[in-house]
């Protein structure tokens, strides 16, 4: 048996908690024993519970960030002599920094879901983001193996960071979950939701940043369906810009700024379409759970975007990142397209591509070959 330790700061409800979840329901437990170390407090919206009811063995250091730089390395050590891991998996920046400390002790992965050079100055400023960045990177060069989450992240890492030994291993979404709604359940959402029984709604999920540009979408649909009823744009997602956003899209009735929603699928499900603006994605959960659930896609055209459309354009299109004219002109195609064989072949890129199922052997295929 393989025992491997999972290190995360929380278990918030977000992302790459979700890509861990799936990773772990989908071990094979003849062959794999889960641990999850989580290194901060669970916060109020945590998935701890899902992932014990699961079997899998839990543990919190329970510390503060600040109490984190004191204590967490050797609360780490006291926890692996007792669960004597054969593999050690990290997510994100904190639990890859305290990882690469042991690694002349155990095996180590690290999973990499951005572009640290872009991310941590966007989210933290130029001179503690680049300091950040620079630990990230040299934390990753002490690891066995990286796993980039796109082609574009682990190019970065291998081109720009001169990282060795990295692989690729996309992201998943669980297609157990995350599928198209039948008609009546769709209209049944949308009353529920008190949305546009029979509008076209495209919807834009995740947290209202900077890097997601929310006000490139807000500007560009007041110019073209400022007073078209039957057109919906809807954002789903809190964040520092939330209360900007409101104030943005005030009187403009065909905006909805919902906020945070613990059933994102369910907005997913009753639309029609999904769009993005974002300026810099690793492989975007958003994008593929709304495709999961049948919605043609317009994305900007990032590297990690186009390489999802790369496995079939007829799903959707990539316009010229922050260019209205570019959005506008790929928002007549989308809608001169037949919606429904777009939300075909959206479907079937999830299930050929990026399945959870999928991603969850890819990780056990390189867990074996390390241990």
């Amino acid at each position: 048996m393989i025992r491997i330790v999972y290190i995360v700061s929380t278990l918030e409800r977000c992302g790459p908690t979700n890509q861990l979840f799936y990773i772990i329901k989908y071990l094979d437990r003849n062959k794999f024993e889960p641990h999850i170390i989580t290194l901060s407090p669970e916060l109020r919206n945590s998935n701890w519970a899902e992932f014990e009811s699961m079997g899998v063995y839990m543990y919190s250091l329970n510390l503060s960030r600040f109490k984190g730089v004191l204590y967490a390395k050797k609360s780490l050590r006291h926890l692996f002599a007792k669960i004597s891991p054969n593999l050690i998996h990290t997510h994100l920046f904190r639990a890859d920094i305290l990882s690469s400390k042991f690694k002349y002790d155990y095996n180590n992965i690290a999973t990499v879901r951005n572009f640290p050079e872009q991310d941590y100055t966007s989210a933290y400023g130029r001179i503690i983001g680049r300091i950040m960045y620079m630990r990230h990177i040299r934390a990753l060069k002490k690891t066995v193996l990286s796993v980039g989450v796109s082609d574009a992240v682990s190019d970065n890492l291998k081109n720009k960071n001169k990282v060795s030994d990295v692989i690729t291993i996309k992201n998943g979404v669980d297609t157990e979950i995350y599928f198209p709604p039948s008609n009546s359940d769709k209209k049944y959402l949308r009353e529920k939701l008190k949305l546009s029984v029979f509008g076209n709604i495209f919807i834009s999920s995740g947290t209202l940043i900077v890097r997601k540009d929310p006000f490139f979408l807000i500007n560009a649909w007041r110019k073209i369906f400022a007073l078209k009823n039957d057109y919906h744009l809807v954002f789903i997602g809190a964040g520092d810009l939330y209360e900007k956003c409101i104030r943005a899209t005030y009187s403009c009735e065909n905006i909805h700024v919902i906020g945070y929603v613990d059933n994102v699928i369910d907005y997913l499900k009753c639309g029609d379409y999904y769009v993005s603006a974002s300026h810099s994605e690793g492989m975007p959960n958003a994008v593929l759970e709304a495709m999961a659930c049948g919605l043609p896609v317009l994305l900007s055209n990032i590297d990690p975007h186009k390489e999802i459309l790369a496995c079939n354009p007829g799903a959707g299109f990539c316009y010229e990142l922050g260019n209205e004219d570019s959005f506008c002109m790929y928002l007549d195609k989308l809608r001169d397209e037949n919606r429904n064989i777009m939300a075909e072949t959206s479907t079937k890129i999830i299930a050929k591509y990026f399945s959870a199922q999928k991603m969850s052997k890819m990780y056990q295929r390189e867990y074996e070959k390390i241990c």
